[in-house]
């Protein structure tokens, strides 16, 4: 008999105790099942897992609702305890179970002198472009949790029974170790082939590539109040490295016309439609006269578009019906177009990191100025209205209107609302922690009824009750380093 301890990061939340006994053979071994980490199946389980299918949670999965919600893309149309910021804690527990036990496992097996050998003859790709691609979407998902939640267990995690309570890093730490993890797996790919079932990217090694540099990008940026010195190097290193180049380098996601791997919002209107487009996105598309609005937005009964206030609550929400997709109400639910059972989510696109560009040479880390600048920003803008099947011929039209047109002086303004306008149902967590950045666009904030201190937009998430209850000594550290366990805590980079 035996007794095995199982840390809360690697399999589940809690110590769990297992027991076998042998007899004639060993009970817990699936004869059908085999004894070797499959790297691709791993590969594309981490990925599925960010998708919101096979059991992923709504708050764990890229687009959840409750990223679009804290970005205001959308209202809540019944239950508004995401959208008034009364649900606190967040649990982080199934990233560290579920995809970054997988992505481990992953680089495990293709760094073991004992089984790497056997994880290239399964044709999943050569060790070397297991582990990179493996160690980029390690790195993704790190860079999710930390900018949810601030400090984060890192360097001790994913250790398995080794350490059952790792300590806490510091943000700026984990930054700085990200950046050079995505700097170095990028580096690492060889030409021996390409992925096989790869799910993200088919197998592109450049897409890979691409990506982990844009990411290295997008947080060098990040720097930009904190860290400007470090940002900027940062910054020109992934310029140099080589960032993404078009629309088809976009890390998309692709759901199915199938129940078992469907758009989530497709899966919330099926039976229930809890979610509505916020007015924020209605009148700012109207307002611009942005083609978009009818991609995202669905018409109203009487054939207008019509967004739902964000934070409505209470009897106020009884001048609202948002009806369903076969009957529409007064306010509009999200457009067909990016809510269909088969509608991608694109978790970063080609768009971002094109405005990502222009504020950077906006702020001088790259060569060009505002001349530069506004190349970016119109690269940008028509990249995004490309993704969402708007016409060339629209897209200059849109380009030329005053209120569109790049000025240096309201350049960040421009910027940002239209990166907010092209994040819409991608990856809305991305979305919230640029605003905490910039304070751009301009939210509604505070939002009236919410629960929140001072009933402003949370600066961050509260750790789950897992650390107070099975980790209290490393807890209470990061509370005495990072400031209170609260919704107004800012985390390293969110600077006033």
């Amino acid at each position: 008999m035996k007794k095995i301890s199982i840390s809360k990061y690697i399999i589940g939340a809690g110590v769990i105790i297992l027991a076998s006994c042998k007899v004639g053979g060993d009970v817990n071994v699936n004869p059908n099942q085999s004894p070797n980490a499959q790297g691709g199946y791993l590969l594309n389980s981490a990925i599925q897992f960010l998708g919101g299918v096979n059991g992923a949670g709504a708050t764990t999965n890229i687009n959840s609702f409750a990223g679009e919600l804290y970005s205001q893309y959308m209202s809540e149309t019944f239950y508004t305890n995401e959208s008034l910021f009364a649900l606190k804690q967040y649990d982080y527990q199934t990233y560290y179970t579920g995809p970054l036990k997988d992505l481990q496992s992953v680089i495990d097996v293709n760094t073991n002198a004992t089984t790497k050998d056997q994880a290239t003859t399964l044709r999943y790709g050569s060790n070397n472009n297991q582990i990179a691609a493996a160690r980029i979407l390690k790195a993704f998902i790190f860079l999710t949790i930390t900018d949810r939640w601030g400090d984060i267990p890192y360097t001790q995690a994913l250790k398995a029974d080794a350490n059952f309570s790792p300590a806490f890093d510091a943000q700026k730490d984990v930054y700085a170790a990200l950046m050079k993890e995505l700097d170095d797996a990028q580096n690492q790919f060889d030409d021996k082939g390409t992925l096989t079932n790869d799910i993200l990217f088919s197998g592109d090694n450049t897409k890979w590539k691409h990506w982990a540099n844009s990411l290295h990008a997008i947080m060098a940026l990040r720097l930009s109040k904190v860290d400007p010195t470090t940002g900027r190097a940062e910054f020109a290193k992934a310029v140099a490295a080589g960032l993404m180049a078009s629309n088809a380098d976009n890390a998309s996601y692709t759901y199915l016309a199938a129940q078992t791997n469907e758009n989530p919002y497709f899966a919330n209107y099926r039976n229930r439609y809890d979610y509505a487009v916020s007015s924020l996105v209605v009148n700012t598309l109207t307002t611009l006269n942005d083609p978009r609005l009818t991609v995202y937005v669905a018409p109203t009964s009487a054939n207008t578009y019509v967004g739902l206030p964000y934070g409505t609550f209470g009897d106020a929400l009884d001048n609202y019906n948002a009806g369903t997709r076969d009957n529409p109400g007064n306010v509009s639910l999200i457009g067909l177009a990016v809510s269909n059972q088969g509608s991608p989510t694109v978790w970063t696109s080609y768009a971002q990191v094109l405005f990502t560009e222009a504020e950077a040479a906006h702020l001088g880390w790259i060569p060009g100025g505002d001349v530069a600048a506004g190349n970016f920003y119109n690269q940008g803008v028509t990249a995004s209205l490309t993704q969402n099947g708007v016409s060339d011929a629209d897209a200059q039209t849109y380009l030329g209107q005053a209120s569109i047109k790049f000025s240096a002086g309201t350049a960040m303004e421009q910027i940002h609302t239209q990166k907010w306008i092209a994040g819409f149902l991608g990856d809305g967590w991305e979305s919230w922690a640029e605003y905490r950045r910039t304070g751009l666009p301009k939210l509604l904030d505070p939002v009236p009824g919410s629960l929140s201190p001072g009933q402003n937009i949370p600066r961050r998430q509260q750790y789950p009750q897992t650390e107070i209850d099975l980790n209290r000594t490393n807890y209470n550290a990061v509370v005495a380093r990072q400031g209170p366990d609260a919704l107004n805590t800012r985390v390293y980079w969110d600077k006033q």
